[in-house]
């Protein structure tokens, strides 16, 4: 009997001894923006690519038939428009290869400004929409995931902090 807790002890061990770690963060993949192929703009929002050397860029893939996609869209706006004077650029790709119209009238109803397009194409594994990817001033991936995930607004900060030291 011993003999058989002793082996249950040494095969469980590995087990007890990893349940009170902390998962690990996966790998952020090195990606950097440049490698990011931008489409064509949808709205009639502005954009420059090589505007965005320096800046903090969030990137946004959604979808019109994406109901968190939709919701998520005020929230952009807003963080776009508080964040463009401290060095941060808001862009959305519009990842179901929808037609104009159809985007158009969801940037409208949900009163978005920011460059919006279509054909673009962000070399990242997602695991669905809305996904969102914080690029910081060296233009590398500094976080990507859900918009409604708390780290995601962490990134955004800390990578402008980048800014302020500039």
């Amino acid at each position: 009997m011993k003999k058989y807790l002793t082996f249950a002890a040494v095969a469980l061990a590995p087990f007890f001894l990893n349940a009170k770690e902390k998962p690990k963060e996966p790998a952020m993949p090195d990606l950097v923006l440049d490698k990011v192929t931008f489409g064509n703009v949808v709205n009639e929002a502005d954009f420059d690519a090589k505007a965005l050397a320096g800046k903090v860029v969030v990137i946004e893939l959604w979808g019109v038939n994406c109901a968190p996609c939709i919701a998520s869209l005020p929230e952009m706006q807003k963080m776009a428009k508080s964040g463009e004077s401290k060095g941060l650029v808001v862009v959305g790709f519009e990842a179901q290869n929808s037609p104009k119209e159809a985007i158009l009238k969801v940037l409208k109803d949900a009163r978005v400004k920011y460059p919006v397009m279509s054909g673009a194409n962000l070399p990242l594994a997602a695991d669905g929409i809305p996904h969102v990817a914080v690029f910081n001033t060296a233009g590398k991936l500094a976080w990507h995931g859900h918009p409604a995930d708390e780290k995601f607004k962490s990134a955004v900060k800390a990578a402008l902090k980048e800014v302020e030291k500039k």
